[in-house]
């Protein structure tokens, strides 16, 4: 999961950071699949749309701030969320502790039946006959 993660965030700052390519951003009629596609326009795209780095830069600490503002301007959302999120803590911590104490024991219970099969195949198996090195 976290590789899906790491490839989704890479993939997108690499389009990012790639040369803008000519596409018409005007809406066109859905293709034969369905599916709205850009038209390919031969050149270069007007100036007006494309932004820059800076301007890029720009637009996502904006962004960053109207997110972090979100608390502010919505109180009840943000106690409710905060409810919320505390009560899956509490849930996660709980139940994983459960689990966590069941797999120990299961594999406590495993290595003592491991352990008991081998005490029960020693018990069983013959001795080995002593070879002596003295001439006799």
């Amino acid at each position: 999961m976290s590789f899906i993660l790491r490839a989704a965030f890479w993939l997108t700052v690499m389009a990012f950071l790639l040369p803008a390519a000519g596409y018409d951003s005007a809406p066109q009629a859905a293709g034969m699949a369905g599916f709205a596609n850009a038209a390919y326009v031969e050149g270069r795209p007007s100036a007006e749309s494309d932004i820059g780095a800076t301007e890029a830069l720009t637009l996502a600490a904006r962004s960053a701030q109207d997110v972090m503002g979100f608390c502010g301007r919505n109180p009840d959302i943000c106690e409710k969320s905060h409810a919320v999120i505390g009560h899956v803590l509490r849930q996660t911590v709980h139940y994983g502790g459960q689990a966590l104490v069941w797999l120990t024991d299961k594999a406590r219970e495993q290595q003592q039946d491991s352990g008991e099969a081998a005490g029960h195949q020693a018990a069983i198996r013959p001795d080995a006959p002593s070879f002596s090195m003295t001439g006799a």
